[in-house]
């Protein structure tokens, strides 16, 4: 796509999907918004591509149509790709299966789940058809749920069924759930924490997950609260354990100077966690408060994301030829699945837990499983001077000993920007 092209595509996808569908979406976010301030870079990030055509919509509404202007802005960037492809399924669709799929796509902007399964089958449609391979969208049947067919690799095609993992996968605390019971404290906390010179730590401890129920999570709340007014931990009365701890803020200070790896880092540091869900709070008087939530039960993230694919493995496919899975991992990005992959490479580390759990599942999959694509969260990337791509890393592992494997389906997982296993 040029950027002469872009009005013409948003005008396009509007007829066809209807603008109503994503400004209603960020309607919605926009109202959770206002009742907590700290949902907004999440649900903006979660619901990006509905945000992006609003900014479409608004800009054809005051204008008439998309200002010269914009069609260089790379905010919007990630939503023509969308758009981009959208049409590209209605043009090989019958009326029928335009109608089928257009449902679909006004059903991906209700949920940001949905949005991200969409977006991952397209990207796997997308990554076959620009190597020239020839791809159908799979529909429910006596043949299997999987969700596409690419015809034309091994003597019958590969089957493809694409799972979105998302961030919250085998965590007890979800992000969510986290930044909600975070907005329900904070006013009470911020007014004690004015005056805090130092770092503070407050973590907690749930038995299992925060509370569903609101008034259970109200009443945790306000005892949270309390024990932070005095200062102390305790054991609060649903089991939860509250500890109250100093640091010294200099350090978090700097690493929020950094990437994000240092900050994740000197957080866990500060507060004596790995890798947990935090909020964090520069007070007025120079002092940090670092406000930690976790689960008494260890996540088991990997062991969720394998047990999918297995209960998908033998009801999903038809078992009649080759299968691949694509999974998009939506809580890493493409920078952190080259590391992953750089330390499986290196024969003087440990395998990572990624490589360990594939080997075992491919081992132990259905014969007609021939391999795993492990994919990160989408993005953008600059490639030829003046071109910007959208997409991530791929990692993929291959099961090429499968009585259905096919040579032919090695070269199309190759690709520029995607990391190669055997």
């Amino acid at each position: 796509m040029t950027t002469a092209q872009v009005p013409s595509v948003y005008r396009r996808l509007a007829t066809a999907i209807g603008p109503e569908h994503w400004q209603g979406a960020v309607d919605k976010q926009e109202a959770a918004i206002r009742s907590n301030h700290f949902l907004r870079d999440y649900l903006r990030s979660e619901y990006a591509i509905a945000y992006q055509l609003e900014k479409l919509r608004r800009l054809v509404a005051a204008h008439g149509d998309v200002p010269l202007q914009a069609c260089y802005d790379r905010s919007i960037f990630q939503a023509l790709g969308f758009a981009a492809q959208v049409l590209g399924v209605l043009n090989t669709c019958t009326t029928k299966q335009a109608r089928t799929f257009v449902k679909r796509v006004r059903t991906a902007f209700g949920t940001a789940e949905n949005m991200h399964g969409l977006r991952l089958e397209l990207q796997a449609a997308t990554h076959f058809t620009r190597r020239g391979k020839h791809v159908t969208w799979h529909r429910a049947n006596n043949a299997g749920t999987y969700d596409l067919l690419v015809d034309d690799l091994g003597p019958a095609g590969l089957e493809v069924e694409c799972k979105s993992i998302s961030d919250n996968k085998g965590r007890r605390i979800h992000r969510l759930d986290a930044l909600n019971f975070w907005g329900e404290v904070w006013t009470d906390i911020s007014s004690v924490a004015q005056h805090l010179q130092s770092g503070m730590a407050v973590v907690l401890t749930a038995p299992y997950r925060l509370p569903a129920e609101p008034e259970q999570r109200a009443s945790l709340a306000r005892e949270v609260v309390s024990q932070v007014v005095a200062g102390t931990g305790a054991r609060l009365s649903d089991g939860s354990d509250l500890r109250v701890q100093n640091f010294d803020p200099d350090p978090l200070k700097a690493a929020i100077e950094g990437d994000r790896q240092a900050v994740r880092t000197a957080i866990d540091v500060a507060t004596g966690t790995t890798n947990r869900e935090a909020a964090l709070y520069g007070t007025p008087a120079g002092g940090m408060l670092a406000f930690v939530m976790q689960s008494a039960v260890d996540d088991d993230v990997l062991d969720q994301v394998f047990a999918t694919l297995i209960d998908s493995a033998s009801r999903q496919f038809t078992g009649q030829r080759g299968a691949l899975f694509w999974v998009a991992l939506q809580g890493i990005d493409a920078d952190q699945l080259m590391s992953v992959h750089e330390q499986d490479s290196d024969p003087g580390q440990r395998p990572t837990g990624l490589r360990l759990g594939v080997s075992n599942f491919l081992i132990n999959a259905p014969d007609h499983i021939v391999g795993v694509v492990f994919g990160s969260r989408s993005g953008l990337h600059p490639t030829v001077e003046g071109n910007t791509d959208m997409g991530g890393a791929t990692n993929f592992f291959l099961k090429d000993e499968s009585p259905f494997w096919h040579e032919s389906f090695r070269q199309p997982l190759r690709g520029s920007g995607g990391i190669a296993q055997a």
